[in-house]
């Protein structure tokens, strides 16, 4: 949920989804046993995912492990295109949706916690509560078990200002931030630099100042080809022409690379995540 278009972890085991798995021989256990990198990241709803999808691809490519969490499930992101109502039957389309897009990305497929979308802000502030215990529980039960290299999520903008965007991202910060961790050793945040977005941008996307931005991975032709391809499995949210622009847009504001803000600084610039 990128924007208002265009614009759980319930006690129960997390949720991945094994059926049509991708193309990269990859489990648990190896996982555990620490063989290669591990890149794991974390986003509010199933399309969110776009805005690293280059970069999840590229490192797919490279037999880095990538696993894509995505805290609720869209119910609420009604388009008039797709003329789906809110409520169950949209959150299984979007579940099809992103399976299909991280097949496309040749990633893992998705671990989804199941919370509801917006969190059930509008039921009080007890369910709203549950809702965020659940996410917290659930991020940290991943970095224990995952063990992740590396942990991609927003910074407090959330990209588009979107308020499960920055809950989200704050949670995982949280998290991040509550214990030292062996692994992950790093979370970093996506971000598109300041004046980097073209005039007259389809969408007018929060900016971090370049100087924040010390990491900056090179992207090739067949990175963005992927995550458009991917992109193009939620057609419950967009149209074709609206992904034409969208995936524009990240070419032309990227400067071919994916840029991210660091949350432990480090010295000097690099030109990859591990």
């Amino acid at each position: 949920m990128l924007s208002k278009k265009f614009m759980g972890w319930i006690a129960a085991p997390l949720i991945i989804l094994l059926a049509g798995r991708c193309n990269q021989s990859t489990n648990l256990k190896d996982v555990e046993n620490g063989s290669g990198k591990t890149l794991l990241a974390i986003f509010a709803h199933p399309d969110d995912e776009a805005t690293v999808g280059a970069v999840l691809a590229k490192y797919a490519a490279e037999g880095v492990k990538v696993y894509l969490v995505t805290a609720t499930d869209g119910r609420l992101g009604i388009t008039e295109h797709a003329k789906i109502p809110a409520g169950d039957s949209l959150a299984s389309v979007r579940k099809k949706e992103l399976l299909c897009a991280t097949e496309k990305l040749g990633i893992n497929p998705p671990i989804l916690f199941g919370l509801h979308d917006q969190l059930k802000m509008g039921e009080g502030m007890s369910a709203f509560n549950e809702q965020l215990d659940s996410l917290k529980r659930g991020v940290y039960k991943l970095f224990s078990e995952l063990k992740p290299d590396v942990v991609l999520t927003w910074n407090a903008s959330g990209w588009t200002g979107h308020h499960d965007h920055r809950l989200v991202g704050a949670v995982v910060t949280e998290v991040f931030q509550s214990k030292h961790w062996d692994k992950p050793t790093q979370l970093y945040y996506a971000a598109i630099p300041t004046g980097n977005l073209p005039q007259g941008a389809v969408m007018q996307l929060a900016t971090v100042d370049s100087s924040f931005l010390t990491v900056k991975v090179p992207l090739a032709v067949v990175d963005y080809d992927k995550a458009k391809d991917a992109w193009l499995c939620h057609k419950s949210q967009y149209t074709p022409e609206m992904i034409d622009q969208m995936d524009r847009l990240m070419r032309v504001s990227g400067k071919s690379a994916a840029w991210f803000q660091p949350a432990i600084p480090i010295k000097g610039k690099k030109n990859s995540l591990f």
